[in-house]
């Protein structure tokens, strides 16, 4: 990352840059780097407010000077980390909930040392794993009592023996720099309020691992070779995939298949079932790029703020789904299933022997994605709210529907 550091990276404070991402012209490279680089300014400067703030004592002052010690591409794995952006979350909600009247004290001051010490441990596993991969174990991992201690971005674990010496091992990754978690804590955490990690959690077989570690690099790759720029979105805006198990392929539950982005932890995307030999490589294409396209969004949103209020007594109709959802989660569909329609598309395209059972699969997404930008009312008019709706956000929505209803009109989508 520090050879980035180097380049003059456009305006992207205006959300007109992330039309990028419809077009893929020679300028998106230089915008994905500069919204790269605007959430990992944003989070540094959140940081910085924590170790600032006085009311955090010698806690602040101990993370201050790990932070310190560490490289920089270090300091940037713990910032680009979900659990960094999770935890910094969680602190910030509980000051702020010690501020409101009638807020429980006791209740939230706890919630605030919990996420405090969460933030000093990440950045303390990621100084410890950093000084065993030169050999040195550090006071971090000879004071542990796990067995085990993981990276923050998932990508390689820390292991004590029997004898209490430690060892670091590497973790499968995609595209060489993705994290493929099939196994830390996070990956094994019950979560009631997400559609993946609510599922039952089973053990994945060896083969299952190798399975899924190949079909998913199939998935990458043929992304790469349709459209190279989304390829290179999703290598700089997710750093961790994690993979849940909740069924048997022999189960009647073996074909429920998921996926999520969560908004509280950018960078990282969550698939369910992918072990099945049923589920295809378009599919899980599909699946990388959509949430991947989401943590896009998510990252421009968390250096600049949301593309319009989300008024939660007026929401809007998806024309996907027809589910009730907040403004800004409509934005996100709209580009998700256009991004999702171009990929597909060119996939078509560039893979002339591809098989009947893809083939079909592929038309019958497209034909889903295609739906909701193909209805008679402009897209940028279903947004719900009491507020202005910022005049470049309308216009990058009713663009793409204008761009889909051509592309249908003429039956160009077929060649």
């Amino acid at each position: 990352m520090n050879a980035i550091t180097q380049l003059q990276t456009p305006d992207v404070s205006s959300p007109a840059c992330l039309m990028e991402i419809a077009d893929t012209t020679e300028h998106m490279e230089p915008v994905v780097e500069g919204i790269l680089w605007s959430r990992l300014r944003r989070m540094k400067a959140r940081l910085q407010e924590v170790l600032a703030d006085p009311q955090y004592g010698t806690t602040a002052r101990a993370m201050h000077q790990m932070y310190q010690s560490i490289g920089s591409d270090r300091q940037a794995r713990v910032l680009l980390s979900s659990e960094f952006c999770e935890q910094y979350l969680c602190l910030e909600s509980a000051r702020k909930g010690r501020l409101e009247a009638g807020a429980d004290e006791q209740e939230r001051a706890e919630e605030q040392a919990r996420a405090l010490g969460a933030l000093h441990d990440i950045i303390a596993r990621e100084k410890s794993i950093a000084e065993l991969a030169q050999g040195r174990t550090g006071r971090y991992l000879r004071e542990a009592r796990q067995w085990q201690l993981y990276s923050p971005v998932g990508d390689c674990v820390a292991e004590k023996d029997a004898t209490g010496v430690w060892t670091l091992r590497q973790l499968p990754k995609l595209g060489d720099c993705i994290a493929l978690d099939l196994e830390s804590p996070p990956a094994r955490h019950h979560e009631p309020r997400s559609g993946v990690l609510s599922q039952p959690c089973l053990a994945l077989t060896d083969a299952e691992r190798e399975h899924v570690s190949r079909k998913l690099a199939a998935a990458l790759a043929a992304i790469d070779r349709s459209e190279p720029m989304y390829g290179l979105l999703i290598r700089n805006f997710v750093r961790r995939i994690t993979v849940r198990k909740s069924a048997e392929v022999t189960s009647d539950e073996a074909g429920r298949y998921g996926s999520e982005h969560v908004p509280r932890q950018p960078g990282s995307i969550r698939l369910l079932n992918t072990h099945n030999p049923e589920l295809l490589v378009e599919a899980c294409m599909e699946s990388i790029m959509h949430e991947s396209t989401h943590n896009y969004l998510a990252a421009w949103e968390l250096a600049n703020g949301f593309f319009v209020a989300n008024d939660y007594q007026h929401r809007v109709v998806s024309p996907w789904s027809g589910n009730p959802i907040p403004n800004s989660s409509y934005i996100h569909a709209v580009f998700v299933y256009y991004v999702c329609h171009r990929l597909l598309k060119r996939h078509l395209v560039m893979s002339p022997d591809l098989g009947e059972a893809a083939k079909r699969h592929v038309q019958r997404r497209l034909a889903v994605c295609a739906a909701g930008f193909l209805i008679e009312q402009d897209l940028s008019g279903r947004l719900m709210t009491k507020d202005a709706i910022n005049g470049e956000v309308g216009q990058m929505i009713d663009q793409m529907q204008a761009e889909m209803k051509r592309q249908y009109r003429y039956g160009e989508w077929q060649q």
